[in-house]
């Protein structure tokens, strides 16, 4: 068997299912992006404000931070495949009870559980793949493995608002049941099992507290959005925060086997990778929150094409990570990934320069060359990280760069939104027209999230050049 082959226990066929399997996962959680749209039937049907019906994005995005590091941690001891399997079903049973409710805190809680398994196919669906792939051809398996979030970003975004608006919101969440059974099923049959593993051992009381400490971090970001940063209950979650992650280093400093291995830390290019990939989601997110509302309130444009722009941005993220893994094992992960992040970083200043003239096929081509920069940076930065990750750390690696991905969410939704509000304000008290007012700001935001995606380049050059 050549050297570069992968796992030993398994054939070409198994490798193609493994990877097949673990998109299939990560297009499942994907889908979730249909809630977006669906929000504000959700606050009407719920009969509740604004401001709580952002409880049912908050807490998911909370316990999908929470819960990233222990996921990875029990795929390792206990198998990746075990656990991918766990997590379907958490996520398929938490969809199919939200369809159910009628009331805002039921769905809350329900998508804590949603959350869960979220951050556990999140996690060891990529951690599958590099277990299957040796280090030459995990670019390309990758690769192929995260369009599928992509294309589960387009396929929410073209169907979400359609489900809602003709069925009812319920209809985005149940119509993922049976979505979710058939991962389960191919999951169960057609999925090799995982390989024996002597070394069970889990640090049981350390995945609490991270649990705890990433929850309360991401509850303090989105809440200090809405409160304030001077708010009591931002102050208290901060200081909990802190509290927790002191907690967590104490207690990581006394197992044999920490949940966040510290070989992971020292692995060529997995640091700088998980650093690039939450700069990259902080600049690129502003795409998926603050751009519909210059498609509406600027060019005064219904939720259909709003719908229409964000699938070319998915679609074309969809093209850039198949390209992306690709190119990572052609031509250096370093090279793609800080390419992939200039994309981007060109596509949102070109964004920035849109106003109440733009056409919408000017749009597309500005948002889908973001759009192509994401997809290209993901599956390289995925691949950087990874390449020399050892497979007994595969699960607590791909869980650092999930974790990575979901504060970058709340991260840009803040950071994007002091800018534009700093701004838009500035500008209305200089006696701008609202319009006008709020294509600056735009503008603004948009820049300052380019400088962002430059920087998610730059880090990586501290890579030694050679082609990893």
């Amino acid at each position: 068997m050549p050297p570069d082959s992968g796992s030993p226990l398994l054939d070409s066929r198994d490798r193609m299912i493994t990877v097949f399997v673990a998109a299939a996962g990560l297009f499942l959680v994907a889908l979730d992006f249909s809630i977006n749209v669906s929000l504000p039937a959700m606050r009407d049907s719920l009969g509740v404000s604004l401001i709580s019906v952002q409880g049912i994005i908050i807490f998911y995005h909370a316990s999908r931070s929470g819960l990233g590091p222990a996921a990875g941690g029990l795929g390792d001891a206990f198998g990746l495949r075990r656990v991918f399997l766990w997590g379907v079903v958490a996520y398929t049973a938490a969809v199919g009870l939200i369809a159910l409710q009628d009331s805002l805190g039921a769905v809350v809680a329900l998508r804590i559980l949603q959350g869960v398994g979220a951050a556990i196919l999140f996690t060891t669906g990529p951690a599958l793949v590099v277990r299957a792939f040796g280090p030459k051809r995990r670019g390309t398996a990758l690769g192929v493995t995260l369009a599928a979030v992509s294309a589960g970003q387009l396929t929410a975004t073209l169907g979400g608002g359609y489900l809602s608006e003709t069925i009812g919101w319920e209809a985005i969440f149940y119509a993922r049941v049976p979505i979710g059974v058939a991962v389960l099923a191919a999951g169960l049959f057609v999925l090799s099992r995982d390989p024996a593993s002597g070394d069970r051992r889990f640090d049981w009381s350390g995945a609490i507290v991270l649990y705890g400490a990433l929850f309360a971090f991401v509850s303090a970001i989105s809440f200090a959005r809405l409160d304030g940063l001077m708010s009591g209950l931002v102050i208290a979650l901060a200081v909990l925060t802190a509290l927790l992650f002191a907690g967590f280093k104490f207690l990581q400093k006394r197992v044999k086997r920490p949940m966040l291995p510290r070989a992971l830390w020292t692995t060529q290019g997995f640091a700088v990778g998980g650093i690039s990939n939450l700069l990259l989601f902080m600049a690129s997110f502003l795409t998926w929150f603050l751009f519909p509302f210059f498609i509406t309130d600027v060019l005064g444009r219904d939720v259909m094409v709003v719908g229409s722009m964000l699938a070319v941005v998915a679609g074309a993220s969809t093209i850039g990570s198949i390209a992306g893994g690709w190119l990572a094992d052609r031509i250096g992960d370093r090279v793609v990934t800080a390419s992939g992040a200039g994309i981007t970083a060109l596509g949102l200043v070109w964004i920035s320069g849109l106003n109440a003239e733009s056409s919408l096929p000017g749009i597309a081509m500005r948002v889908g060359l973001a759009g192509v920069g994401f997809g290209l940076h993901q599956a390289a930065v995925y691949s950087l990280a990874m390449r020399k990750t050892q497979p007994e750390h595969a699960g607590a690696g791909s869980a650092v760069l999930a974790v990575a991905q979901t504060l970058g969410t709340p991260l840009s939704i803040s950071f994007g939104m002091v800018i534009f509000t700093w701004r838009e304000d500035d500008a209305i008290d200089a006696g701008v027209l609202a319009t006008d007012a709020f294509v600056g700001a735009f503008h603004d935001a948009y820049l300052a999230a380019a400088v962002i995606a430059v920087l998610a380049g730059l880090v990586v050059m501290t890579v030694r050049r050679q082609r990893v």
